[in-house]
């Protein structure tokens, strides 16, 4: 009885305020899309292995194969873990309640505009960086042999009628072309849709786990299943109490630790004949099921965040804090940093410095540049997009005349 008293007393606390852990794994995960894009751009076999013009320059580039290594280049576990965490956070305060029909209305409304704010705006300066011949990776790509990912980027001559028609027409699924990463944005937009209509649908029905398994069979071979595991894993935290058994058992935490840091670390861009020389060679090829071990991985953090109090208290520290509100801006901002500033930066300093020292120096200030960058952007471009989102909201509720507190 008492242990189901905490569970309840624990999930009403959750159900009141914002789970700030989250927004610090969202920002740890972003910026290990920054450190991964860096090394497939100056050290492209620690992602892809040997296979092409993708060779080998140091015997330490090894290391990124074996656990814990290959998470600091684990881009689409980055990315699944975004997914996951959008279906947790997005679905969290509906689940078991009686839908709040406007406000999951209006909060469908308020997602584009929230995540278009930092698309256009980076899609614009983008643009402006390709027209102005800023971009320098294709200089780049030459020396470092990361071809043909990093030089197909900005390849060609920019078109300004072009960007116009995309931007009024395919806003977010032509994004990529001027900001590569931004490929994840129609996911994120479409999936953001999945969920508010599955808890619209089925919010408060009593078998909606059953609903979610059976649309997890139709989307297997999408990354939406990171959203729908979001919805079970926040339905679990926040309507079954037997969480608190997990809680209490550090034996589980550190099994999924183990597991983890194993399946984080799998090596997702190499060919099969390299993949047999790996520690990885037994598993299976599940690469069609839902972003694969990505998502598996992202899984095992994300129950293992859920469940570790230990792991909470370091993700509540300011430093972590202050990288996850900023996270956005840091995803969709860092990789024109790399493509202009420090492509730009590593062509003046390979001659005399050699190449790891310049990518070292690289590494070194285009991090901190682009986390500045990102600073920058989130307040002064999405903050505002946020609150004018908002204002949009409370418009709307205005107009049915509904309670708005939960739009924020």
């Amino acid at each position: 009885m008492p242990l189901l008293s905490n569970s309840m007393q624990e999930s009403r606390t959750l159900n009141q305020s914002r789970q700030h852990h989250l927004d610090a794994l969202r920002g740890v995960v972003a910026l290990l899309v920054v450190v991964a894009h860096y090394f497939v751009a100056f050290y492209p076999y620690t992602i892809f292995g040997n296979h092409g013009i993708y060779q080998q320059r140091s015997i330490w580039e090894n290391i990124f194969f074996y656990p814990p290594f290959g998470l600091l280049v684990a881009g689409n576990f980055a990315v699944c873990t975004f997914f996951i965490l959008s279906g947790y956070v997005l679905s969290y305060k509906y689940l078991g309640e009686i839908p709040r029909i406007k406000g999951i209305i209006a909060a469908m409304i308020k997602r584009p505009i929230r995540l278009g704010g930092l698309v256009l705006f980076t899609i614009i300066l983008s643009s402006c960086l390709w027209y102005s011949g800023l971009y320098f990776n294709n200089a780049v790509s030459e020396i470092t042999h990361s071809k043909p990912w990093f030089s197909h980027f900005w390849h060609g001559s920019f078109e300004l009628r072009q960007l116009v028609k995309n931007i009024v027409t395919s806003l977010f699924s032509n994004g990529a072309i001027y900001n590569p990463p931004l490929w994840t944005i129609p996911i994120e937009l479409y999936g953001s849709i999945l969920v508010f209509l599955f808890v619209l649908l089925f919010g408060n029905f009593k078998y909606r786990l059953l609903i979610v398994g059976i649309l997890l069979i139709f989307l297997k071979s999408t990354f939406y299943v990171g959203f729908l595991l979001g919805i079970i894993i926040a339905d679990i935290v926040k309507n079954h109490h037997f969480i608190s058994k997990l809680k209490s058992k550090n034996i589980i935490s550190i099994v999924l630790l183990i597991l983890f840091l194993y399946f984080s670390s799998y090596p997702s861009y190499v060919y099969p004949d390299f993949m047999k020389g790996t520690i990885y060679k037994i598993l299976p090829d599940v690469s069609r099921f839902g972003g694969g071990y990505p998502m598996l991985s992202a899984l095992l953090l994300f129950i293992l965040v859920t469940i570790n109090r230990q792991i909470k208290n370091v993700l509540h520290t300011p430093l972590l804090q202050s990288l996850g509100r900023v996270s956005y801006g840091l995803y969709v901002i860092h990789f024109l940093v790399i493509g202009s500033l420090s492509s730009w930066l590593f062509l003046r300093l390979n001659d005399d410095l050699g190449y790891s020292r310049s990518f070292a120096l690289v590494l070194l200030f285009g991090i901190p540049i682009s986390v500045l960058l990102a600073y920058w952007t989130t307040i002064y471009i999405d903050t505002p997009v946020i609150k004018f989102a908002s204002d949009i909201c409370k418009k709307i509720s205005a107009l049915v005349n509904v309670d708005t507190n939960h739009f924020t």
